[in-house]
């Protein structure tokens, strides 16, 4: 027997159905990965990623400090309100905390449908052929790291007394930003892209499209890498011009 017949999940094997991909992310990548790409699901994902979102953005709106949050807002626009018109403005933030539900919910799964979509024409414009739903099936399982990155969050912020939503990106030290506060805002974040997480879901990524495209991993992670590289570039220079 080939050691890609070897490798190929069989009917009933763990890695093959929803659940079983959940654990093999973490405990059986290359197995795991090479069933999504001949079978690929997602919905399983994308609804533990966002319903996860929901209790993390609950526990940091229950934990803010609104007043703070917009009076640092009218700082830095270089307003000044007197105490009525802030209080007004600290009511009008407490009651579209709604909103941010909304977004947390629905973010992550913008989020992967994006990304998917991306990965998905870069390699078709490589002359790798990747179906769209094998994409998603990659990405959304690639993602799955983060439910420990939201739970980490969540048991770091769960006796804080107030938390700081501009600084959540920092409460655990998995990227360099943790350790680089009060750093101007553009070297900040190009310090918080250098994550252990981020490079995890790039290792995942790279293993789910060079499966799915029978591509080489080597190029397969150039091409994850740069794409990253090059929205880590653009987020930092979108900072600066917003500064």
């Amino acid at each position: 027997m080939s050691d890609a017949a070897a490798a190929a999940p069989r009917d009933g094997d763990g890695a093959g159905s929803a659940f079983g991909r959940l654990v093999g992310v973490f405990v059986a990548p290359v197995r795991t990965f090479s069933s999504i790409a001949a079978r690929p699901t997602w919905l399983l994902p994308v609804a533990i990623t966002a319903g996860l979102s929901l209790p993390v953005s609950e526990l940091i709106l229950s934990k803010t400090d609104w007043r703070a949050v917009v009076e640092a807002q009218i700082a830095k626009s270089g307003r000044h309100l007197p105490d009525a018109q802030l209080d007004e403005a600290v009511e009008r933030a407490r009651r579209l905390t709604w909103l941010w539900d909304v977004i947390a919910v629905a973010g992550p799964i913008l989020v992967l449908v994006i990304v998917a979509a991306v990965l998905w024409g870069a390699c078709n414009a490589f002359a790798w052929e990747v179906k769209y739903r094998q994409s998603l099936g990659v990405t959304s399982h690639a993602f799955l790291p983060g439910i420990l990155t939201a739970l980490g969050l969540m048991l770091a912020l769960w006796n804080r007394p107030t938390v700081d939503p501009r600084k959540i990106g920092d409460v655990l030290p998995t990227n360099l930003g943790h350790f680089a506060q009060g750093t101007d805002e553009v070297t900040h974040g190009l310090l918080a892209s250098i994550d252990l997480f981020s490079f995890w879901t790039m290792v995942l990524l790279v293993l789910g499209l060079s499966a799915a495209a029978r591509a080489p991993r080597g190029r397969m992670a150039a091409l994850v890498v740069g794409l990253w590289a090059l929205y880590v570039l653009g987020k930092a220079g979108a900072t600066a011009l917003m500064g």
